[in-house]
This record gives C-alpha cells, sequence and structure tokens, in this order.
C-alpha cells in the first residue's frame, strides 16, 4: 500500500500531564537518546545522526510492540531548548509529527502537552490511530513517572 499526503491540520491526540520535575530537566530526559528506552515500551535499538543545532538530526528506532518487530524513522523538526521537541517519525505505513510543549508550572513542577498529527498514511490509517492513541497516552504516563523517578535518583 502507498502512502498519501495527508498533512492534517487537526490533531489526532492532544494531552496534557504534570511532571513533578523542573521543566528543563524533563526536556532534557526527553531529548536524550540514551534514555529513551527507558519511556518507549519495545524500544529495542535506536540509531541517530545529529546535526550541529539539532534540528534536521534524523533517527530510527526498531521496536518490538504486540510481537511484531517494526523501524520507525524521522528527523528532528523544531529544538527549542527548554520550551519544544518536535519530531517526524513514521513506518511503511504512516508518518507522524509529534510535539512535547513544556511549561513551567512553578521551579519543580513542569506541565508537558503531547500533540500529533498524522503527515501521511494509507486509507487504513484512522483505523490505525485507535491503537496510536493508547500507544501515545501511555508513553505520556511512563514518561512522567520514568522522569520523576529520574530527577529524584538525581536530587
Amino acid at each position: 500500500m502507498e502512502l498519501k499526503d495527508l498533512n492534517e491540520k487537526v490533531p489526532f491526540f492532544v494531552e496534557g500531564v504534570d511532571i513533578d520535575a523542573p521543566k528543563d530537566f524533563v526536556f532534557k530526559f526527553i531529548s536524550d537518546y540514551s534514555k529513551h528506552g527507558l519511556w518507549i515500551d519495545g524500544l529495542e535499538d535506536e540509531k541517530h545522526t545529529d546535526t550541529q543545532d539539532v534540528t534536521g538530526s534524523t533517527f530510527c528506532e526498531k521496536i518490538k510492540m504486540y510481537g511484531f518487530k517494526d523501524e520507525y524513522c524521522g528527523k528532528i523538526l523544531s529544538y527549542e531548548e527548554g520550551k519544544l521537541y518536535q519530531v517526524e517519525i513514521g513506518d511503511k505505513w504512516v508518518d507522524f509529527k509529534i510535539e512535547y510543549n513544556f511549561e513551567e508550572v512553578n521551579p519543580n513542577k513542569t506541565h508537558l502537552v503531547l500533540t500529533a498529527w498524522t503527515l501521511k498514511g494509507t486509507s487504513f490509517h484512522k483505523l490505525f490511530n485507535v491503537f496510536n492513541k493508547k500507544i501515545l497516552h501511555k508513553q505520556l504516563i511512563k514518561l512522567k513517572e520514568v522522569s520523576e523517578a529520574e530527577f529524584n535518583k538525581a536530587k
């Protein structure tokens, strides 16, 4: 099946969570490749090619989920230290834009909003969004738990 450009204007997923850790800590935790295995379920391998200013860096992740292995490749679209981390990521079925927005609630609490749009997909992409919403929700909750635990260890 061939991917077709969709570039949906309305995100299929938007959810926020409060994390009991400083904004800069949470931002660095999410953008640190070596930490991805702590909050991305099924991540078996990740390779990346970095650019000097981070934006434009590329990566490929091998993930095993629901008994299937797949490779997701992408690039960093936007990187604003402590504020915004945005990636494009996809496999042979669908491409997404995923955005992490960071807001300081107080010096030790961050409000993180995760938003996802479908950029390209097969004719079945909307069916997959049911699963993708569950995966993103689970990742957000795990990200909260793990980043709080890592921050408490670092204190």
